[in-house]
């Protein structure tokens, strides 16, 4: 019977692995709708920055939905969001749920 328990305790275990990550992830319909009212003025509709921020930041603005963007952990997406240069506003006015909405929406930017 211990062996029982123990195989259905495992299989419980690898079920609450596989979706804590599906758990974790933020809403990307309310990210989206914070995208639209705190980032988009700088970084544009689609990520891509607008003129004046491509102009004042050149290569150094990366696209959100770009390779180099993408290819980083949700962790660094969110210290991105709240450590940005000029983010200092932004981080006062989110909270960590917001921050993991924001990030939800950026994965939907991916090209």
């Amino acid at each position: 019977m211990s062996a029982r328990l123990f195989l259905i305790f495992i299989l419980v275990a690898m079920i609450c692995a596989l979706c804590l990550p599906a758990m974790a992830a933020g809403d990307a319909a309310k990210g989206a709708d914070l995208y639209a009212k705190k980032c988009k003025l700088c970084h544009g509709a689609d990520g891509a920055g607008t003129p004046a921020m491509q102009k004042k930041y050149g290569a150094e603005l990366k696209p959100l939905g770009g390779a180099a963007i993408q290819a980083k952990k949700d962790a660094d997406l969110a210290k991105g969001v709240m450590g940005g240069k000029n983010h200092a506003a932004l981080a006062k006015s989110l909270q960590p749920a917001d921050v993991d909405n924001v990030v939800a929406h950026i994965r939907t930017l991916k090209k």
